[in-house]
């Protein structure tokens, strides 16, 4: 089956994403309109230190209405690459520099209604550096917990944010078994 688009519309375009309807005709005759969310794509950090635990932040999150525990994570500029990114991120949140950073997985958190893409990076042999926050981010502190206990707080949904538990349970899947 194959969509044919009709129209497409920007209905906002703001500072962090934009909005964008598009219509379609299916084969059958059928139209569909689409509000889609464009974000861009974003780089995740699972940091691990030489204790064997995953540094969070700790976030005001507006869009849930509380403090959410959340990795490193930010946009990829335009043009930048998804790597240069997460090194970017880790050292602007959380002071700490990747002497080694890998790719573990790029995956669309949310298909039904936006095109953002999510390039989970996996971050170790860490070293000091400096902390940079935008003006607009609020990081209340930063937590450690042991990689063995996010995991279990990831099965035991113990954990909320989708990116966390995804980053975690592949770090599982690779690295422990």
């Amino acid at each position: 089956m194959n969509n044919k688009l009709i129209s497409e519309e920007l209905k906002y375009d703001g500072p962090r994403f934009n909005v964008v309807q598009k219509k379609y005709v299916r084969d059958d005759g059928v139209e569909i309109v689409r509000d889609i969310v464009n974000p861009g794509e974003a780089a995740i950090i699972l940091p691990i230190n030489e204790n064997n635990e995953v540094i969070f932040e700790r976030q005001l999150r507006e869009s849930i209405g509380k403090v959410s525990l959340e990795l490193p994570a930010g946009r990829i500029d335009p043009g930048e690459d998804a790597a240069h990114a997460a090194k970017r991120e880790l050292e602007e949140e959380t002071g700490l520099i990747a002497e080694k950073l890998e790719h573990m997985i790029t995956l669309y958190p949310s298909t039904g209604y936006t095109s953002e893409k999510v390039h989970i990076f996996l971050a170790k042999d860490l070293k000091k550096g400096q902390v940079k926050l935008d003006a607009t981010e609020e990081i209340l502190d930063l937590v450690k917990i042991p990689i063995e206990e996010c995991v279990e707080k990831a099965k035991n949904g113990k954990l909320e944010n989708a990116s966390e538990i995804i980053a975690i349970l592949i770090y599982n899947i690779k690295y422990m078994n």
